[in-house]
Order: structure tokens, then sequence, then C-alpha cells
């Protein structure tokens, strides 16, 4: 790879940058030292300072004031030369910004072992699932508020309270209206009496909060929300998903080589299509398109969801950073997603 080439820009003494700050073009570039001009510099003011203590030391305690006032002047002008100092910053030592691949090498993605972490194989994604572009943000946002909307649901299911007028009990007055040496009261049924009325009670009209939304739409959601995860680089590709133990440590240390969970790792969601074969010895650790053991584990792990392709959606998807796939849940996906 051929070295890159020095690219010196030089910050305008009318603009003020935070070198530190991600905002500043200058953010991640080093300073270029101008070695000669401060070697210069140095010496100037070492000079000027050897002259100004010989001055000093030389005239007499009269005239002391007007020496401070000499060396003050000098180091004034000492400073306003060094802050029109150029400032230099190297471009080419800024970081790298990393790209998306693109389109349709995109597709072409390995297979990671999940126990070792090794790159095992490669697979060819479809077009059609995984290479949307451009990505619409639009209707991710409304399958998502579709999402929440359903699962909001439906509120206040029939519940109705009595009014005043409902409520069993006479209009009689209750007791006399002044002379008693209590508060004054009407009939037996107001809303701050036991066995009264409810005061702004529901009435009995429920509160829908669903949305309705186009299957299109739905499918649509779900395929551009993969192909976004693809064209972050947060997509795993996996040859299964099966764990021999029950065990979270064992989980999280096998995560741990993905950069995911742990304390400092990332969150991730892990979607797998197991299908257990009858009379197989596997067939006891499978239940609903899940390895039980990997079930089982992740239970402690709050950086960590599993559920079988059939779950997966895109509010989900969003959440969680990663997405891991098997190869069983990236064909199911294809052949739902592509009908």
């Amino acid at each position: 790879m051929a070295p890159k080439k020095s690219n010196i820009v030089e910050l305008p003494p009318n603009l003020k940058f935070d070198p530190r700050a991600k905002s500043s073009p200058f953010y991640g570039a080093d300073e270029v030292e101008t070695s000669r001009r401060k070697k210069q510099l140095q010496k100037k003011v070492e000079g000027q300072e050897a002259a100004a203590a010989a001055t000093t030391a030389a005239e007499n305690v009269e005239n002391n004031d007007d020496d401070d006032d000499e060396y003050t002047d000098i180091e004034d002008d000492v400073d306003d030369e060094a802050d029109e100092e150029r400032v230099l910053y190297d471009l080419s030592t800024k970081a790298d910004v990393p790209r998306a691949i693109p389109l349709p090498q995109r597709l072409h993605v390995p297979v990671m072992d999940f126990n070792s972490g090794d790159e095992v194989g490669t697979f060819h994604l479809s077009e059609k699932t995984f290479g949307c572009d451009p990505v619409r943000v639009d209707i991710l946002q409304r399958v998502v508020v579709w999402q929440r909307n359903k699962k909001r649901g439906k509120r206040n299911a029939g519940a109705r309270t009595k009014t005043i007028s409902e409520v069993s009990g006479s209009g009689r007055k209750v007791r006399n209206q002044k002379g008693g040496g209590v508060a004054r009261a009407g009939h037996s049924r107001p809303a701050h009496w036991r066995g009264g009325a409810k005061a702004h009670g529901p009435k009995g009209n429920i509160q829908d909060y669903t949305t309705k939304l186009n299957k299109k739409v739905r499918r649509m959601g779900m395929r551009h929300a993969l192909s976004q995860k693809l064209l972050e680089g947060n997509l795993v590709i996996t040859n299964d998903m099966a764990s021999n133990t029950h065990k979270t440590k064992v989980l999280d240390e096998m995560l741990n080589r993905f950069d995911v969970s742990g304390k400092y790792g990332v969150t991730a969601l892990m979607v797998d299509d197991a299908q257990a074969k009858e009379g197989s010895e596997d067939e006891a650790f499978v239940h609903g398109g899940v390895n039980v053991n990997l079930k089982v584990a992740s239970g402690n792990l709050h950086k960590i969801k599993v559920q079988n392709q059939i779950a997966c959606n895109v509010y989900d998807m969003l959440k969680y950073k990663k997405l891991f796939l098997s190869l069983e849940a990236v064909r199911a996906l294809e052949a739902r997603l592509e009908k």
C-alpha cells in the first residue's frame, strides 16, 4: 500500500477551533511543529532576557521602576510574535472514514463459527432481501410506529363506573343544614363519601391505539432493516447457534469474540431457525426454532435477545447494535420476504 502524502493545512488566525472536538475539521490530525520558527523565537527571547538582566544589574536602585517597564514591553513584544505563530495540521494523519462496501460485493459475506469465532466459509445473500439501496427511513419509521401501537393495544376494555344518578341511595337530605357542627350535606351519594359515586370514572369507551399497515409495507420494512444492518457492517452470519451447555459464562466468552455482551460489549439480536428431525438426538435441545441451551444461557445477559425468525421484527433490529443470523434463519427470511 502506497504511503499517504502529507497534506498540510494552516488554521486561519481569525477562526477558533478546538482540535479535540469531533466537529472540528482538524479532529484526529497531528499538529505540525514549525521548529525553525520556534528556534528563532527562542533565541530572540533568550537574547532579550539576557540584555534586560544586564541592564537591570547595571542600573541604580532609583531607576528600577523604569527598567521593569522596559522589560515588560519586551515581553509583550515577544508574546505578540508568539501569538502570530502559524498553526499547521497534517490532514494525512487523520483516521480513514469507514465506508460501506458497494453492491453487489456487499452481498458476499463470510460465515462465522458460533463457538470459535473463526471464519468457516462464505455465503451470498439475496439482493432482494439484503440489497435495498437506498434504505427507506420513512418505511422503517412507519413499521416501528405500527409495532408500538399494536403493543399498546386496547385500553379500558369495557370498564364503566356509576354516576350519582345511578348509585343506589335516597335523595333525601341526610341532616340539617345548620346546627350540627359538621359540614353541610344533601344526599348520601357524593363522590367523596363511602359508598358514593365515582368522580370522572371511565364511561365504557374502549381506547383503541392499534393502527393498520399493509402487509407489503411490513415486509418492505423488514427488507430495509436487514439491508441497513448489512450496510453498517453489523450483520454476522453464523453456521448455527447451537450451544453445548446452558452456562451463561460460556456463552459470554463466546460472544466476547464478536465484541458483544460483557461490560464494554455492544448489544445483539440473535435470530435462529433451528429444526430438529424427529427421533434425532438434537430434538430435545430445540424448542420453538431456538436452541434450548442458548435460550437458557442468554437469560441473564441483558444485552442479548434470542428469538426465532418468525418473531424477528424491525423494532428489535433497530434497537440492538448487531444482528446475528444463522444460515437457516437467512434462508427462511429470504423465502418469507420474497413472496
